[in-house]
């Protein structure tokens, strides 16, 4: 019977994943802006005669100006080749708490879950600058190195929401998906032991999620073939360790250049005078507006009570205040 349950559950998982296991055909995140590749090995485009073009992920975004190539990050871990947890090329990373990213004339800003504003620069800027796009759902990586590099991965609202809600451990009622994948790998005897962002084809992300028997870690290791947030969600529910490619993280990479608490407008920003931080304080000047504001509420309140000898002084009072207003407009004519 459990080799029955353990088969029908390793179906239904298979039948999820976009590939089956220790094959590489999914549809993956996508990559916020195309760059050059830092070595040799990764200026290999996965198909032959591969050419580069700019930035656009299938729902019609433009990009203006220079891009970056769009060549493929063919890094991912060769099928012959055994798995080494110790590998490398692979640095671990930590989900940021960020909720969307774009890129426009104020350059790379990552939106946080707080309300900050981060803006970044590519990691390498002699490729040129990114392309321009509205703001997109994606999740954010920290590489745990001494570089601190993002990488941002473009991916839909659905499960970037859920990633959130995950990191912060929010109760829900019902499972989700992930929920469900973490069960029936159980199910299947299994567990997983850590989630690689491996590569990048064109515009898209690659990730596989690897797991051993339990109670067997030094056993055969298997993986999976899944989409970045796929593999990320299921990572952070079974707190196993996200790693990133670190070839892939140096050529696709930003960092933080500046933490504004909130983007000022194109308006205030062409002013040297006027801060955002200015406007949430309280001018210390008589403000006209408010004043005529609490003289009419308190005229249609008395008005309402039936307050009627009330209503006639606070309408005296807010004559006068107009009449000696227009007054001093006039002379400032």
């Amino acid at each position: 019977m459990a080799t029955i349950t353990q088969t029908g559950a390793l179906s239904v998982l298979l039948s999820y994943c976009p590939a089956p296991a220790h094959q590489s055909h999914t549809t993956p995140a996508l990559f916020p802006q195309s760059s050059l590749a830092s070595s040799s090995k990764l200026n290999q485009p996965i198909l032959k005669g591969a050419l580069s073009f700019g930035f656009g992920n299938g729902q019609g975004r433009r990009s203006s100006g220079k891009s970056y190539s769009s060549r493929s990050f063919d890094n991912g871990l060769p099928l012959d080749q055994p798995f080494s947890e110790n590998d490398e090329d692979y640095v671990d990373s930590t989900v940021l708490e960020a909720l969307e990213v774009k890129s426009g004339p104020e350059g790379f800003i990552i939106k946080m879950r707080d309300g900050r504003f981060l803006k970044c620069e590519h990691n390498m800027p002699e490729s040129g600058h990114l392309p321009e796009y509205g703001p997109q759902p994606a999740i954010v990586l920290q590489l745990n190195n001494a570089s601190k590099l993002l990488l941002p991965i473009i991916v839909l609202e659905l499960p970037c929401t859920m990633l959130l809600e995950a990191v912060r451990n929010v109760p829900i009622s019902r499972p989700t998906v992930y929920h469900v994948m973490k069960d029936m790998i159980d199910v299947m005897g299994y567990q997983p032991k850590m989630v690689r962002i491996t590569r990048r084809v064109h515009e898209a992300y690659y990730a596989r999620v690897y797991m051993s028997k339990a109670g067997n870690e030094s056993g055969e290791v298997v993986s999976l073939d899944l989409r970045p947030s796929d593999a990320i969600n299921l990572a952070i529910r079974c707190k196993v360790p996200i790693q990133v490619n670190k070839s892939l993280a140096e050529g696709d990479g930003v960092h933080v250049v500046a933490e504004p608490l909130k983007l000022p407008s194109r308006a205030l920003r062409s002013s040297s005078v006027l801060t955002v931080a200015n406007l949430d304080r309280p001018d210390s000047s008589r403000c006209g507006a408010a004043e005529e504001f609490i003289l009419v509420r308190n005229m249609m309140i008395a008005a309402v009570e039936e307050r009627y000898s009330d209503a006639a002084k606070l309408r005296d009072e807010l004559r006068q205040f107009r009449e000696k207003r227009r007054s001093r407009q006039f002379k400032q004519l």
